[in-house]
């Protein structure tokens, strides 16, 4: 399939893409702790010659950021596809700005899994709070249809950007990813220990699953389980890997198993 097809189909020419930076998708996975299973994969957009994400997207004009994320997403549901992991949860970053564009938001997405045969049960839409959201109500309301069918929805990067509470009662989301900030000293500072606890029971009460990013040690892993928290992300566990799909480290899901 071409790069640009999802773009065609939307009725766009293909010199949109023109500009855009050339671009691969990397794939980290996020590790249930107690199972020992990949609970998803999330999808990270990388440089062709390795830049982090933020550097790639910062080089996209804003008027064609959401282009350039659909463009993103539809390349990581096709991968999925070759790969031929039919089942397995895919966890697609979206910024509130651009969801609700009416020819590239998160309905063309919707349209090219389904194409690709793909269920709205295997995806799950991160919605960053470092961005600030302009309409949380309308992007609630939108998606309301999917989220029926077996789409998750999760506020990405909690605790470290916009509104972070009211962000959360207002989107009602079904994950919540704990930023690495609030990670980072969870092993050996108290006031980390004492705010995380906490959010975790909160999120417990609202049936809504934890995710805790940036995991780098088996100290801070092993306090997270005892906080109730089993699933996990970071370079403990996998790298982001380009081109294929990452397991996590065997050795080290022994040791928290």
């Amino acid at each position: 399939m071409r790069p640009d097809a999802g773009i065609r189909r939307t009725g766009a020419s293909g010199e949109i893409i023109k500009g855009l930076p050339r671009f691969a998708m990397a794939f980290q996975p996020i590790a249930d702790t107690m199972s020992g299973c990949v609970f998803a994969q999330e999808v990270l957009v990388r440089g062709r010659d390795g830049e982090a994400g933020a550097c790639v997207i910062d080089k996209v004009p804003q008027s064609r950021r959401a282009l350039f994320e659909s463009l993103c997403r539809q390349r990581a549901l096709e991968a999925i596809k070759e790969i031929g992991l039919d089942d397995i949860r895919i966890s697609l970053n979206v910024s509130p700005e651009s969801v609700l564009d009416p020819e590239f938001g998160i309905l063309e997405t919707i349209r090219v899994a389904r194409t690709l045969g793909l269920h709205e049960r295997q995806l799950i839409l991160e919605f960053s709070e470092k961005q600030k959201t302009a309409d949380i109500r309308a992007i609630r309301e939108l998606i309301i249809p999917f989220r029926k069918r077996g789409m998750m929805v999760a506020l990405d990067d909690f605790g470290a950007g916009y509104n972070g509470i009211q962000t959360l009662i207002e989107l009602k989301p079904d994950m919540v990813k704990f930023d690495m900030g609030l990670i980072n000293r969870i092993d050996t500072c108290e006031m980390q220990q004492t705010v995380i606890s906490s959010l975790a029971e909160a999120c417990s009460r609202l049936d809504i699953i934890v995710v805790a990013e940036g995991v780098e040690t088996l100290s801070q892993a092993r306090m997270l389980q005892s906080m109730g928290i089993a699933l996990m992300q970071g370079h403990l566990f996998a790298r982001p890997t380009v081109g294929q799909l990452p397991v996590p480290a065997a050795d080290v899901m022994a040791r928290l198993m």
